[in-house]
């Protein structure tokens, strides 16, 4: 079956808001990002920030089309390709879902960035910190322990273009002394997992979402790039392992 995706932009012009605008005056440089429905809009955005002196920077991140587009699954250290340093976050758009991917790719860090949200449909701001995702992260931290020191492991494989990662998995054979099952299908129905009581721990390489957002509904689920690395980042000091 042939599918075509087509963008659709939001149509109506806006502005930040006194009180987004307000807040963004505390730091000097900012990262500027967006759902891909309002970034033929973000001129006037741009333009005030200018105005009031708030120097701002984006990128193309790594699964994203254009500039100052983020995807929700972005959310693993590098994967925004931004090449300067900022102060914070900016994300213009609507719901939760895509500017939390900004506060999951700092997961690694040493130090919090804020993610200030504005919306330019309700007009609305608010300001996303770590404590937007603890739970999260708590949870995730423990499914990494209990992923390292878990006997039989299940690999969830999607056969969907854009996550394919099956051969990326298999790399976890040579990495631990652990058994391997990997389970394959096209839309995995996560309730059928409480099947397979021998698992100690799963490992995700579809949508990274599923493996926080979702996670905090089983027993242990980790990221495949996450379980590649699950020593390192239990090692080194970050806001993941923070008390």
């Amino acid at each position: 079956m042939e599918v075509m995706f087509l963008d659709t932009p939001y149509k109506k012009e806006f502005k930040l808001n006194k009180k987004t605008l307000d807040y963004l005056k505390k730091y000097k440089k900012v990262g500027v990002y967006s759902s891909v429905q309002f970034i033929s809009k973000l001129n006037n955005v741009l333009k005030q920030l200018k105005e009031n002196k708030v120097e701002y920077c984006t990128s193309k991140p790594k699964r994203a089309n254009k500039e100052f587009q983020i995807l929700g699954c972005d959310v693993f250290h590098g994967s925004l390709n931004l090449k300067k340093d900022v102060d914070c976050f900016l994300y213009i758009g609507d719901g939760e879902f895509h500017p939390l991917a900004l506060v999951l790719l700092q997961k690694d860090s040493k130090k919090f960035k804020e993610v200030l949200t504005y919306n330019p449909i309700g007009n609305k701001f608010e300001v996303l910190t770590q404590k937007n995702v603890i739970r999260i992260l708590k949870k995730y931290k423990g499914s990494l322990l209990k992923f390292l020191n878990s006997n039989n492991i299940g690999v969830l494989v999607t056969v969907k273009p854009g996550q394919q990662q099956f051969k990326q998995s298999l790399k976890l054979e040579k990495m631990y002394d652990k058994k391997f099952y990997y389970f394959v299908d096209n839309d995995m129905n996560f309730n059928n997992l409480e099947n397979f009581n021998f698992i100690d721990c799963w490992v995700n390489t579809t949508c990274p979402r599923i493996g926080f957002d979702d996670a905090v509904n089983f027993r242990s689920m980790v990221n495949l790039n996450d379980a590649l690395n699950a020593k390192e980042i239990l090692s080194k000091e970050s806001i993941l392992n923070k008390k």
